[in-house]
């Protein structure tokens, strides 16, 4: 069952999985999909393998669902939460 993320406090607190973690920046109220590790094939297709979560990742009525997709996607259990 996914795990509930309500804010972007929660979404910080998401444990990375083998290849990916979670990097949030809560004053600015967005994020990133990272790599745990980089390598020379993250850095060549960077945009394959670190992707953006701006600071409407939790409005709907659509993008928190394109948002949860993205992160399950990346291997992460979770069901963001919709502020809209």
């Amino acid at each position: 069952m996914a795990q509930y993320i309500k804010n972007w406090k929660e979404l910080a607190q998401v444990p990375p999985n083998d290849k990916y973690k979670i990097v949030v920046d809560e004053n600015d109220c967005c994020g990133w999909i990272k790599p745990v590790k980089e390598t020379e094939e993250t850095m060549k297709d960077y945009f394959k393998h670190h992707k953006y979560l701006s600071t409407h990742t939790f409005y709907g009525p659509t993008t928190y669902k394109e948002s949860t997709e993205l992160l399950q996607k990346y291997g992460f259990d979770v069901e963001l939460a919709n502020w809209g």
